[in-house]
């Protein structure tokens, strides 16, 4: 059972893109960076003393197959280690020990993984089908890891049951409650009580859909969870680069979400003005940042909307109309897509002549406070000094109100 590589200390390194093997760590996206060695005929130093943890195992239906051995860090993954494997399915990779938990995947090119954490020098050992791997390994010798696997089924079985949901006009509020219930299980479950451990750290970074379950940024509590988390490693860990880089996090969270109060109030409502409590700043289709500030001079009609949603191509229509009719006149459409797939969206707004842009935050966008967003599409009507003037509730006949504001 050859080992394909294995780095040694006159190692030449290249660097291409895998864009088909998954990782699952740290909602990485599934370009991983693929360091391939060359080896120039010296094998790895046999009297090196430093304590080495083991990862090994049998994989059934594997026979033939190159498994790979990779490490999660926070530059990126890098396959440290790959082997054919023979009839017998059996494996074994060798590694230094990390200065602190670290996180390694196992798995086939192109096939999701299965991650194991190591914060010692044990012995891992895992079980697997190799036909459907990421769902049927064990792991013998890391709990952590077993924690880690049953988190990655609890997060997909949340994506499912999204899923599932009818993109109606209540989708992004019980998308976003079933997010926060998630969460706060997730919390109870495994940060809350050991904050030291890397399961914790691991739960920080879950994602569902491609999007944060924990913003430290933005969500005072979920800052908390990450200076709890913070807080112990630099205990355990004080100089190690996970530990700096989550410190820096949380430190950067707390401060963004603290309460506005005293002098910090009063500052804000200096610099605070009715034009800038509604201005929106998004991405188009080509990336470019449009301000909604930009449109002061024309009469707008501002959309929040999912194309997702069915009857939606029949409202695209009916504002195509008014587009059309009154554009010449200054009349414009910034509408504001809450699409989860990028792509979908391009192809959607491709053939839509007004501004189009996507706000990738979903229920967290601070547009849904700043509007009061409840239901999901909702339109506003601004005039030429970009004031908001009537939301759609308030409107019997947009085409009249429309031309009503154009003529002031």
């Amino acid at each position: 059972m050859p080992h394909l590589f294995a780095p040694s200390q006159h190692t030449q390194f290249y660097i291409m893109t895998i864009s088909n093997l998954k990782s699952l760590v740290f909602g990485l996206s599934a370009t991983i960076l693929l360091i391939l060695a060359q080896a120039c005929g010296t094998q790895k130093n046999e009297e090196d003393n430093t304590p080495k943890f083991t990862v090994k195992g049998t994989l059934s239906n594997a026979d033939g197959k190159v498994l790979y051995f990779a490490n999660t860090s926070l530059g990126g993954t890098i396959i440290l280690d790959s082997v054919k494997l023979d009839s017998d399915g059996a494996f074994e990779f060798q590694e230094r020990r990390p200065e602190t938990f670290e996180f390694f995947i196992v798995g086939f090119h192109n096939d999701t993984p299965a991650v194991i954490a190591i914060d010692s020098t044990e012995t891992v050992t895992i079980t697997a089908d190799a036909a459907n791997l990421a769902k049927s390994y064990t792991v013998e010798g890391s709990p952590a890891s077993m924690d880690i696997k049953e988190m990655s089924e609890l997060v997909k079985a949340l994506e499912e049951q999204i899923n599932a949901m009818a993109p109606d006009a209540t989708y992004l509020a019980k998308k976003a409650a079933l997010i926060n219930e998630f969460k706060e299980n997730i919390a109870k479950q495994y940060i809350v009580p050991a904050p030291d451990k890397s399961t914790a750290y691991f739960a920080l970074w879950l994602t569902c859909k491609n999007e944060n379950i924990f913003k430290p940024l933005t969500n005072r509590n979920d800052s908390k969870y990450y200076a709890g988390v913070a807080t112990s490693m630099q205990r355990l860990f004080p100089k190690a680069a996970r530990t700096e880089h989550i410190a820096a996090l949380a430190e950067r969270g707390l401060k963004e979400t603290r309460p506005l109060t005293g002098d910090r109030l009063e500052a804000f409502l200096e610099k605070t003005t009715t034009e800038n409590i509604f201005e929106v700043n998004l991405p188009n289709r080509e990336g470019d940042s449009i301000k909604l500030s930009s449109l002061k001079g024309k009469v707008v009609l501002l959309d929040f909307t999912v194309f997702g949603n069915s009857k939606i191509k029949m409202r695209n229509i009916d504002f195509r109309e008014l587009y059309d009719k009154y554009n010449k006149r200054g009349f414009e459409i910034y509408q504001v897509s809450y699409d989860e797939r990028e792509h979908f969206w391009q192809q959607e707004a491709l053939a839509l002549p007004w501004i189009c842009v996507r706000d990738d935050r979903g229920g967290a966008s601070p547009y849904f406070p700043t509007f009061n967003l409840q239901t999901i599409p909702t339109y506003f009507l601004l005039n030429r000094e970009n004031d908001v003037v009537l939301r759609d509730q308030q409107i019997t006949d947009l085409d009249k109100e429309i031309e009503k504001l154009l003529k002031e």
